[in-house]
Order: structure tokens, then sequence, then C-alpha cells
């Protein structure tokens, strides 16, 4: 097995619901990124022997191989295989393990692996609400309900919480931990290495593009918060639930 090293890293600013990203399309998001961190590894793109992107919601503006459509809008070389994967909540991760794999095993010796996702303009839930209203069918049936509860990861945490005896002050006070810590790392620029500035749209209040491009350079992450701030916020899964929006996820 061949040793495997990231040679370069980036990522576009963190932006929040209906944020400065919101209206920007996820090709043209991931397209700026690949192309800075291909510059900063000093790569040439055609030598890219594989590209892997993880996506959840593969449909609308994410729809057919997001990461290679990505690629091209970013003007690379259409010799370059990609490819899409969705492992949920850890797709992206998975697509870096697998372009370390391909490395390891002597398959490639160059892969970029990279994740998209516009949660503003595609909420989670987007490919499986937009297939059953297109009367293209539901995506969990009859015989998976007769060996496996369905049910949300939000209903998993609640149940873990009570079985591990975790209250709400317990999951408030690792929010509000988690916000500080983000905060603190941005005063102290340890993110600055990784970010990677992206031109958006710029939307007028009615929603519409004004044709004007804005260049977001930071996260628009944390929020400035309070324990009696995230007390005040309504449960996700349960009436009496203890997580809320508060949370981090997975």
């Amino acid at each position: 097995m061949r040793e495997v090293v990231i040679v370069e890293a980036g990522r576009s600013p963190i932006g929040k619901k209906k944020g400065a990203l919101s209206a920007a399309h996820p090709t043209e998001l991931l397209a700026q990124v690949m192309n800075e961190v291909l510059k900063r590894a000093k790569i040439d793109g055609g030598t890219v022997g594989q590209v892997v992107g993880g996506c959840i919601n593969k449909v609308g503006a994410q729809a057919f191989n997001v990461t290679r459509t990505a690629w091209l809008t970013a003007g690379l070389s259409p010799d370059v295989a990609c490819s899409t994967i969705d492992s949920q909540c850890g797709s992206s991760q998975f697509a870096v393990n697998l372009a370390a794999n391909m490395i390891a095993s002597g398959a490639e010796d160059v892969v970029l692996a990279c994740g998209v996702e516009n949660m503003s303009l595609l909420p989670i839930g987007s490919d499986a609400i937009a297939g059953a209203q297109a009367g293209m069918g539901k995506p969990i049936t009859r015989k998976y309900r007769e060996r496996y509860e369905f049910t949300s990861q939000f209903e998993g945490a609640e149940r873990i919480a009570t079985k591990y005896g975790i209250t709400r002050h317990d999951t408030d006070s690792f929010g509000l931990e988690s916000q500080l810590r983000a905060a603190k790392a941005i005063a102290e620029g340890r993110f600055n290495s990784q970010l990677v500035p992206v031109e958006v749209p710029i939307v007028q209040e009615a929603g519409e593009k004004s044709g004007q491009v804005n260049t977001v350079t930071r996260d628009e992450v944390p929020r400035q918060t309070s324990m009696e701030a995230l007390a005040g916020l309504k449960p996700v899964a349960r009436p009496d639930g203890i997580h809320t929006a508060a949370r981090p996820c997975c």
C-alpha cells in the first residue's frame, strides 16, 4: 500500500440559511473552490486521475453528476473522470476516504475529493420530496418497514439522550460552547488558510438576482447567542425533546 498525503485543502465560507451564499448555484460554488485548491497545490487539472464529490440532494441544481458539472463549469479537462456519491451526512468525508483508497491501492496517483450542498436552495429531503410529488414513488416501502422502524436522526438523538440521561441543559451548554469556540477560532484567524473567497450573485429584496456579484470571504456563523436564547428554542423532534436547531449536527 502506498502512503497517501493531502497536498492542499480549501473550502468556501459557511453560509447561513437564506444568507449571502443562498442564491449561488452549487456547481459554480464548487467550481471556484476546485480551481483555487488546484492552484494552491500547483497541480494542473489534467493530471488529476479522478474527482470524487459528496452530495445528498441530487435533484434540481444538484442533479445529474453535480461533481462533474462543477468540474466542467470550472473550465477543467473533460478527460478527467468525476463521480458523485451519497453517504448522507458523511458524503464528503467518504469522498476523502475513497480518494485515499484509490491512491493507496495504486489505481490513481492524484485524486481531488470534494463536496457541495446548498441547503437554502435544496433543503434536506428535497430529492425524496421531489420524487414523490412527481409521482415517481416513495423511497421507503412497506417491505422496509416490516424489517425496520423508519425514523429520523433527530428522533434517534432523542433516544440516545434518554438512554444516557442527557438533559436539555447539557445539550444547550454543548451547543453554546461550540458557538464560542468557533467565534474564538475565527477571531484568531485559525480558518484563514482554508477559506476560499467565492463570488456569488447579489439578490434583491424581492428575491430576484440583481445582476451584480459579491465576494464572500468569511463565514456567516457562528451566531451571537446565550444560554437564555438557546433555552427559548423549540425542540425539533418531540414537543418535550431536548434537541433544537442550536445543536451541532452529526
